[in-house]
């Protein structure tokens, strides 16, 4: 059974030690660095930002344009979150202390990976309290015309992502995974993000990509090119997957349930937090 599913408890994990993680930002393309570090008193997860420290639950989605950015109550700002929070969920570390350096999260290889298995290599060790993964009481649907997302209730966490690029190499792809730690981290961590070759120059223009290369982005061709190497079966797809979960843990709307997405994007994943956010403030009036 997934790691806290269906409504039995765990104990709750933090680090052993400090992990930290150097690099440079995808969009910015200036030097990011971030640590992460024990949180033994079973707090949850918090960001240490321009020596401020705030509760994920102060975070506020900024913007999902090409990324996860999200502000705190003192202005401060932080992008590219998602990669880091996936792997955050996916290998279930419960508190953890993030210290960014920075307005942005390093990019590394492009995906959850680096991050997942500093964490897992780090190991862990019991904070206080039990932890449930909480359930989906009604399907939560949002319909956005050609893309959509819907969140329906299961006993354990499953993500299904179908994406359609038409005129690109990779066409339609689907992925469909359980989310438990070891499925995480062999299907869904190693996929790294994408762009299509074809949106380089306007990304660039628009001050969006300045720090991609071939290094920490997939770039996929059109329809007459050769698909990209890829680490995992259906990489540009499971790579969806990974920042729908992250996208939904840094917004703490990641609940046991079967998530269906069509051609969906951060800016969707965060119109489903949202809903789903909604319902779990009501059943806890």
């Amino acid at each position: 059974m997934a790691r806290g599913a269906g409504g039995y408890a765990n104990a709750r994990k933090t680090l052993r030690g400090d992990v930290s993680f150097e690099g440079c930002g995808i969009h910015s393309g200036a030097r990011a660095s971030v640590r992460l570090s024990p949180l033994r008193d079973g707090r949850g997860i918090w960001f240490s930002l321009a020596s401020r420290l705030y509760r994920r639950e102060e975070a506020r989605t900024a913007d999902t344009d090409r990324c996860t950015a999200v502000r705190f109550p003192g202005g401060e700002k932080l992008r590219t979150v998602e990669h880091l929070m996936s792997a955050i969920a996916g290998v279930g570390l419960d508190d953890v202390v993030i210290e960014a350096d920075g307005e942005e999260i390093p990019i590394l290889d492009g995906s959850a990976l680096p991050f997942a298995e500093a964490i897992v290599d780090r190991g862990f060790e019991e904070s206080e309290g039990e932890v449930r993964l909480p359930g989906l009481a009604s399907p939560v649907c949002v319909d956005a015309g050609r893309a959509s997302i819907a969140a329906f209730p299961s006993e354990e966490p499953r993500i299904t992502y179908v994406i359609d690029y038409p005129d690109a190499c990779v066409g339609v792809e689907m992925k469909d995974v359980e989310i438990t730690p070891e499925n995480y981290m062999r299907e869904v961590a190693p996929a790294r993000t994408f762009v299509m070759r074809s949106e380089i120059e306007s990304l660039r223009a628009s001050g969006l990509g300045l720090g991609g290369s071939e290094r920490s982005v997939m770039i996929i061709g059109g329809r007459s090119d050769r698909p990209p190497d890829y680490r995992v079966e259906r990489e540009c797809a499971a790579h969806k997957v990974s920042d729908l979960l992250g996208d939904l843990a840094v917004a703490g709307c990641f609940v046991s349930a079967h998530y269906v997405c069509i051609c969906g994007g951060h800016w969707l994943h965060s119109r489903l937090a949202d809903r789903i956010g909604s319902m779990i403030a009501i059943r806890n009036r």
